[in-house]
């Protein structure tokens, strides 16, 4: 769901998503990242802000420690340091608001012990209520490896859709990500390489148009790279807002 306020220039790369984020497939012990947070202004009057609930499945005590991951910066220090660890009961739901500080996106960093679930949703608040999308909390091993490939799809730019694309890397390492953008019949249409420092997280808006790619009905991109990362894809509504997360297939 997207994500971001940053600016090249003078364009403005403009977050747009709202997310509940999906569970996370077993609630194991370890660390996870949801790899796109807000808490800014969006177009047309639109807010965008962030909330998460952690739900403590076992009979014992459980922990939690969260750290957030500024967009388009070197966040090195904050995954190694990390954040103190908090309690939760057993059986208990903590409800956690102003995650994300004004103004910013960029990621999360969850580290829980077991049997702590995690659900997180951004979302969009006017005065018609709010709108909302699914993105999972991944663990390393499901993100895309060195010799694996991830497909995101389908990829649409035409007067109703938009697509914006994101990257976030989970290592302490820098990673290079390579996007080759391909037809609906089969074409290569464009291919671009990003440099992500660790811990760095970065969307575009809009992403084919980078491209000169001025309409696309049911494109995919291919996303590769030389070390872990993943890549999501933000189906955006023009008229309404409303936005579909897709998460890439790995291959």
């Amino acid at each position: 769901m997207y994500i971001g306020n940053m600016k090249q220039g003078s364009r403005v790369w403009l977050v747009v998503l709202a997310l509940v984020v999906m569970a996370v497939g077993s609630a194991g012990a370890g660390e996870r990242f949801i790899p796109v947070v807000a808490q800014v202004q969006g177009a047309n009057g639109s807010y965008w802000n962030t909330e998460i609930w952690l739900t403590n499945v076992s009979q014992s005590p459980g922990s939690y420690a969260m750290t957030f991951l500024p967009a388009g910066q070197n966040n090195a220090d904050l995954l190694l340091r990390g954040n103190e660890a908090r309690s939760i009961g057993p059986r208990e739901t903590v409800h956690l608001k102003a995650l994300v500080p004004p103004g910013k996106t960029g990621a999360l960093k969850i580290v829980t012990s077991e049997g702590v679930l995690v659900r997180c949703r951004v979302f969009n608040a006017h005065s018609h209520g709010s709108v909302g999308q699914l993105v999972p909390a991944l663990t390393r091993e499901q993100m895309i490896e060195p010799g694996s490939r991830g497909i995101l799809t389908p990829l649409v730019r035409n007067g109703q859709f938009r697509t914006n694309v994101g990257f976030f890397n989970p290592s302490e390492n820098p990673v290079r990500i390579r996007v080759e953008i391909w037809t609906a019949t089969g074409k290569l249409a464009g291919a671009a390489s990003y440099s992500l420092d660790p811990g760095s997280q970065v969307q575009i808006n809009d992403f084919l148009l980078q491209f000169k790619i001025n309409r696309a009905d049911g494109f995919h991109a291919v996303v590769t790279a030389d070390g872990p990362c993943t890549a999501y894809a933000t189906l955006v509504d023009r008229r309404s807002g409303a936005a579909t997360f897709i998460s890439p297939a790995v291959r």
